[in-house]
């Protein structure tokens, strides 16, 4: 009994012993965490050898230094980052780096570490494959963790929101400086770094005088002025409804409202007419608008809400007066889509909101929501909780609560990254969206990109296990334990795709597919195209027993598959007719089925790039009389810089730079004549030939999209800051086909810079019309974007001083800008009184003098917000 007695206490005093010291590590941890200052530096974004044979890779350190001598001596600790590609080599005698999985890195300290120097900084030295280049592109949010203890961010490596701009600031990279060391991809890459010089030299001007009153955004059909007469709003708006209720005009009334014209029993009438038997699109309308009144004449509703939102297109801010007009409008597409990838980053549920605001707007009528992959999965599912409470946030080393940190995302796990859409939220958006003419298609992509779904059903597999009930914990796992397949996605994970040859996981598809479907009926919003993503799964399933007898055993139901996704694709294609769905996918994988096999009803998404010859796979498909939607990525990918510069943000592989021009000059029904005026990724010019692969006559596109992936956007306001204004000219191309647009020749022509099909005429037509709309956008759109709080990117400024005169160029009219001078200290020396305006912002209202060097900027609309500084 003694013995025992003393045994307690031995213990009691060893567990107190044990909780002092991991308390006392932690306190080390978050001291580290703390204290520790680390600078990424980019040191050369193409070298000239890379190690281990690689093509391409780029040189990077990363400075550790801390404010005074400090040896974490605990056992187990690291320092973790993102890093988009995988780190190859790395040269330093007291770190090594280790690639984990995705982009997630350990810097693990070696036997020679013995602490750090007081602000004496440790430096790592490493290659990594493949390319980075813009600043965006490299993550914020290091920790530091050590086993049996809590992981913590680096109070460092956090990113912070310029006051001035409101854009986002990354003190932990250092400068980007050097033009071609930090800024080409290759020895013959040509961009040009788009400073104020350069742009000015490369913006057209805009004259300032061009009348854009009855101008509107999308462009109608055909718009004729009936008079000079000016008709008065300031009364407000009278309706008479005629075969439509007020309930289906509720948003482009509040939108009209928002800008000033009220509702008002008095005021000007504007008779609204909707007979479903004349003859007329159905989205289309006819506008009149004269001293007596506003008509508008329709076949649908839908018809009737473009036709009183083009009536809030003509009104301007400041402005109370229209035009006299005849609008005979309807759309150049039936599908006008946006892409918006909420899996990667989280988006709020006010921004969708908000964005399918504008999107109405601008008659846009597809949200394509990408609301699972492999960093998130967005949307509660009935019957399968695990998808949320465990695959919609990310923290560290608790893999049956969240996943693993990804894209320099927050470890709390209730981060801006984090979150997900509930049945109820989710439900708000489609009749919010529905209200607006939208339709709402889902994707969760499958089989590749599934990561949050294949590790939420483990944890779900695990609970269930550990209740001893293995039926319901095998019922929906997605994988094979037994499957020894060593693969690497594109975004470098070992773990995240689907085993399409297990049946639970079609099991699991079919519940998700039939939960979604209950809740687009429970909100009156019928799911009627789902888009299974199914694209970019190479390298699977090789090693997996379950596909060796699916291939044995199955053989016929395979012939003439190249890879297993097509027989994935198939199937998910007739479970979805099943359910009187059509399927929708990206064209890579739409393009690995046998096209007798799929539905009659098929959408595919064409991604591939026009310099690689992407107009080949796109009219394969549109030939087998599929939906094809263009999502040329050149043009409609609006994760992509609207400039080459490194403090614009965005991803590079498609397109160093995607101005709001670049997609207003997209011709989506002729891809390959973009030869002619388009460059590659590296600015060269390039050819492409259409003799052996041209469009079947009479065969057209059904419309396009544009595309928001979100792996460099952390919050609502980059986001919106990405997407507008160039969604004005996505939308621009989507419903009006220009006349100065090249048609397209169905019988094959081979297109480059010399070849001279786009002829001058076009081009002097196209330059005209790009005046218009940019006149527009300056002038009407940009103060609208303010009316609804839009984080739109503020243009930057191109400038030039010339004889000592500044002048300066925006691609809008109607931008504010402002200059500084930023004189050399001799000059102010020299000087008999000090120049007490160098250091203030002076409003530019025309050509200026200037000493010494400039910086300048715009302004946006509403005064609140500065553009980015360029320094001349």
């Amino acid at each position: 009994m003694h013995n025992n007695k003393i045994l307690i206490s031995l213990l009691a005093l060893f567990s107190l012993s044990s909780h002092s010291a991991m308390a006392t590590s932690q306190i080390t941890i978050n001291k580290l965490a703390h204290g520790l200052q680390v600078q990424h530096e980019f040191i050369d974004s193409n070298p000239q050898n890379c190690p281990n044979e690689l093509e391409q890779c780029y040189l990077s350190k990363i400075h550790l230094l801390y404010p005074q001598d400090f040896n974490p001596d605990i056992e187990g600790w690291g320092i973790y980052f993102s890093q988009l590609t995988p780190v190859q080599v790395d040269y330093s005698d007291e770190f090594t780096i280790h690639h984990i999985n995705g982009d997630l890195h350990r810097i693990t300290p070696t036997d020679k570490f013995t602490g750090f120097k007081a602000n004496h900084p440790i430096s790592i030295e490493f290659y990594s494959y493949g390319t980075q280049i813009t600043r965006s592109e490299f993550m914020p949010n290091y920790f530091v963790h050590a086993d049996g203890l809590s992981a913590k961010i680096i109070d460092s490596t956090r990113t912070g929101i310029d006051p001035e701009t409101g854009l986002e600031t990354q003190n932990y990279l250092l400068p980007f400086t050097n033009k071609q060391s930090q800024f080409k991809l290759t020895p013959t890459d040509n961009t040009r770094w788009a400073d104020a010089a350069y742009l000015y030299a490369n913006t057209a001007k805009v004259p300032d005088n061009i009348d854009v009153s009855s101008s509107l955004v999308p462009q109608p059909t055909s718009t004729k002025v009936l008079s000079d007469v000016k008709i008065k709003l300031d009364n407000g708006l009278a309706l008479n409804l005629q075969g439509i209720s007020v309930e289906s005009l509720i948003p482009a009334i509040a939108r009209l409202n928002l800008f000033g014209f009220h509702l008002n029993s008095q005021g000007l009438p504007v008779t609204i007419n909707v007979d479903n038997n004349v003859a007329m699109d159905n989205e289309g309308y006819r506008f009149i608008s004269q001293q007596r009144g506003i008509t508008i004449n329709a076949k649908t509703d839908t018809g009737a809400f473009y036709g009183l939102i083009s009536l809030a297109g003509l009104v301007s801010i400041d402005d109370q007066t229209i035009p006299s007009l005849a609008i005979n409008d309807q759309p150049r597409y039936a599908f006008r889509g946006l892409h918006i990838d909420v899996a990667r980053n989280f988006l709020s549920k006010a921004f969708l909101l908000k964005t399918i605001d504008q999107m109405a707007a601008y008659k846009l009528n597809k949200l394509h929501l990408h609301l699972a992959d492999d960093e998130g999965w967005r949307i509660e599912v009935p019957g399968l909780p695990e998808l949320t409470n465990v695959g919609s946030k990310r923290c560290f080393n608790a893999p049956d609560k969240c996943l693993m940190p990804q894209l320099g995302s927050d470890i709390s796990g209730v981060s801006q990254s984090d979150g997900y859409y509930s049945v109820k939220d989710y439900q708000e958006i489609l009749a919010f969206a529905k209200a607006r003419h939208i339709q709402v298609i889902p994707s969760l992509d499958m089989p590749g990109h599934s990561r949050a779904a294949i590790h939420a059903m483990e944890a779900r597999y695990q609970h269930y296990l550990s209740k001893g009930e293995s039926d319901k914990a095998n019922q929906y796992r997605l994988v094979e334990p037994e499957d020894k397949t060593q693969y690497s996605s594109i975004q470098h994970y070992s773990d995240n795709t689907l085993n399409v040859c297990l049946e639970s996981t079609y099991d699991f598809i079919d519940k998700v597919i039939s939960e979604v479907q209950a809740i687009h009926q429970q909100a009156g919003t019928p799911l009627n195209t789902y888009h299974i993503g199914a694209d970019e799964t190479a390298g699977a399933w090789i090693d997996s027993p379950a596909c060796d007898i699916l291939r044995s055993q199955k053989a016929d139901q395979i012939a003439g598959l190249h890879t297993l996704n097509g027989y994935f694709i198939e199937r998910i294609s007739a479970m979805l007719l099943g359910k009187s769905i059509k399927v929708a996918g990206w064209n890579d994988g739409m393009g690995e089925t046998r096209p007798q096999n799929m539905p009659a009803q098929v959408q595919t998404n064409s991604w591939s790039l026009l310099f690689e010859k992407g107009h080949i796979p796109t009219h394969k498909q549109a030939n087998y009389r599929w939906d094809t939607v263009i999502s040329t990525p050149e043009a409609t990918y609006f994760d992509f810089p609207y400039q080459a510069h490194p403090e614009e943000p965005g991803n590079h592989w498609a397109a160093r730079n995607i101005s709001t021009r670049k997609v207003f000059e997209f011709m989506p029904d002729n891809l390959p004549a973009h030869a002619e005026f388009w460059f590659d990724s590296t600015n060269h010019p390039y050819r492409t030939d259409d003799s052996n692969t041209p469009l079947a006559p009479g065969v057209r596109y059904k419309g396009m999209q544009g595309h928001l992936w979100s792996e460099m956007i952390r919050s609502d306001q980059q986001a919106e800051f990405m997407l507008f204004p160039r969604l004005l000219a996505l939308a621009e191309r989507a419903w009006h086909k220009a006349e100065w647009e090249l048609k397209y020749d169905y019988s094959g022509k081979v297109y480059d810079k010399n070849t001279g099909y786009f002829t001058q005429q076009a081009q002097q037509a196209r330059e005209l019309d790009w005046q218009r709309f940019a006149t527009t956008v300056g002038n009407k759109e940009l103060a609208k974007l303010a009316k609804y709080d839009v984080f739109y990117r503020i243009p930057t400024v191109g400038a030039k001083i010339e004889d000592g005169h500044l002048k300066v160029i925006v691609p809008f009219p109607g931008i504010a800008i402002e200059y500084q001078q930023v004189l050399k200290q001799s000059d102010i020396d020299k000087a008999q009184a000090p120049n007490q305006d160098a250091a203030k912002w002076i409003p530019y209202t025309s050509e200026v003098k200037v000493n010494g060097s400039i910086n300048i900027r715009a302004i946006s609309a509403d005064g609140t917000r500065k553009g980015r500084t360029l320094h001349l």
